[in-house]
């Protein structure tokens, strides 16, 4: 059946329906793959493109795209769709809302707002398709700013695994380039980089949702880092892994609920092969259910706790690590 407020994206080809709240997102293993829009607050559009289907090996895709490219400024953008696709799973995949707000905003860590965190909503989004689709296991999945998601977002579902792949791990060790200056002087108007640090670190360290337990309900992460990659491995893996407490060599952390896979796939930011990634994601999963063979789908929304505690010598290191900040935009 047509729904009422339902077009058709030119470029995924698939319908688009625009709800006026995320109560109107109601999922069943019978709707078609479809594109949903909705508001989420402070003038932020969040769309998704969904498909359903009933889980037949119980887990749930999710995906994060990574940034724009100069010429993708209009539109939304969905990634890995073939990927999902092809694995007969059920899936999400979320553009970023914030990229809504300024048409110069190119850069995609999902960081909303002060007032808006996005990850709320798509947390809502993703626990109903759960139910819907009987998929207790969730797959988190992105490539540099979409993984940096994928890990944050990971955090507040137990039995969820997240594949970042040459992810950022902390937005303010990123260079202080146009674009992600931009982005903030839209999105956090306003706000100092301390006063982001003080009351919104969740939203752009994921070392911070890791070295506090209240944080994190237990999920784990596959980190795949292409080691031809030096600014990456310097200042996002190896101070992530130093915060964690652990050497940058090591490739396991938090008795294995981390892993990190180290591979060349030549110098610079260079992206995962695509053909790479069924594998790594499948591993990942297999896994996760070795590891939590008793998931159900039903677990409650993640309640964000009012404060952080840490470690004194993770507090040390982590002083370190934000002291290379950039903190003028």
């Amino acid at each position: 059946m047509t729904h009422p407020d339902q077009s058709v994206d030119g470029f995924y080809k698939v319908p688009v329906i625009a709800l006026t709240s995320l109560g109107d997102f109601q999922p069943t293993v019978t709707d078609p793959e479809r594109i949903y829009t909705v508001p989420i607050g402070d003038g932020m559009i969040l769309a998704f493109l969904v498909n359903p289907r009933r889980a037949p090996a119980g887990d749930l895709r999710v995906g994060f795209h990574a940034a724009k490219g100069a010429g993708q400024t209009k539109g939304y953008r969905f990634a890995p769709l073939s990927i999902c696709r092809a694995s007969g799973s059920p899936f999400v995949l979320f553009a970023d809302p914030t990229l809504t707000l300024a048409p110069y905003n190119v850069l995609s860590w999902y960081v909303g707002t002060a007032d808006v965190d996005p990850d709320d909503a798509m947390e809502t989004i993703i626990r109903r398709l759960m139910v819907a689709s009987a998929a207790p296991y969730v797959l988190f999945e992105g490539s540099s700013g979409g993984g940096f998601v994928s890990m944050r977002l990971s955090a507040r579902f137990s039995n969820s695994v997240a594949v970042p792949r040459i992810p950022q791990t902390d937005i303010f060790r990123y260079a202080a380039t146009a674009p992600i200056t931009q982005t903030l002087k839209t999105a956090w108007n306003g706000l100092t980089h301390a006063e982001i640090l003080e009351n919104y670190a969740h939203r752009f360290r994921i070392a911070d949702l890791y070295t506090d337990p209240g944080w994190n309900r237990g999920n784990l992460i596959t980190y795949v880092h292409n080691t031809g990659d030096v600014r990456h491995t310097q200042d996002h893996l190896t101070p992530f892994l130093q915060e964690l407490g652990l050497r940058s060599t090591a490739y396991a952390a938090m008795n294995y609920r981390i892993i990190i896979q180290r591979i060349y796939v030549g110098k610079g930011h260079i992206g995962i092969p695509s053909d790479f990634w069924p594998a790594e994601a499948n591993l990942a999963l297999a896994r996760l259910k070795k590891l939590k063979p008793d998931a159900e789908a039903d677990e409650p929304m993640f309640v964000k706790p009012l404060e952080f505690s840490r470690k004194p010598e993770t507090e040390e290191k982590r002083a370190e690590f934000i002291a290379l900040h950039f903190k003028d935009f």
